[in-house]
């Protein structure tokens, strides 16, 4: 059975059994990574000063939450809103992952792929934020 952080997790369309307006986007999938790589790398995280460890987790999981509210708000001015939540909580993760590498908690190379899923998240959800 595939552990709950691992991103190759099987989704819950796997069994045909519906989709959720959040699960055909991909800011939805690149934060699913996001999460992943944090979950995978909690015990190195550990320690940090001013909680940053477990700050960025919040922040990781927190924009993918949004993310996934933002889809399934009907609204374009509501879904344009929390999208925007959703990129500041991914800036914020960026942050928290500088003080990992600052820290020493994960070189620069380790934290290398997050830092870059976090920069295409923004990305995306800088778009997505745009009220139509």
């Amino acid at each position: 059975m595939p552990m709950p952080h691992d991103h190759r997790s099987t989704s819950p369309t796997a069994s045909g059994a519906g989709r959720f307006p959040h699960e055909s986007l991909d800011a939805y999938q690149v934060a699913r990574e996001v999460v992943a790589f944090v979950g995978q790398r909690r015990r190195q995280l550990h320690g940090l000063p001013g909680e940053a460890g477990p700050q960025l987790e919040r922040a990781c999981v927190r924009a993918l939450l949004n993310t996934a509210e933002a889809a399934g708000r009907q609204g374009v001015r509501d879904r344009a809103r929390v999208f925007a939540i959703a990129r500041g909580e991914a800036c914020e993760a960026a942050a928290a992952l500088d003080v990992a590498v600052l820290f020493g908690a994960l070189t620069s190379a380790e934290a290398a792929p997050a830092r870059a899923l976090l920069v295409r998240l923004g990305q995306m959800l800088t778009r997505l934020a745009r009220p139509a």
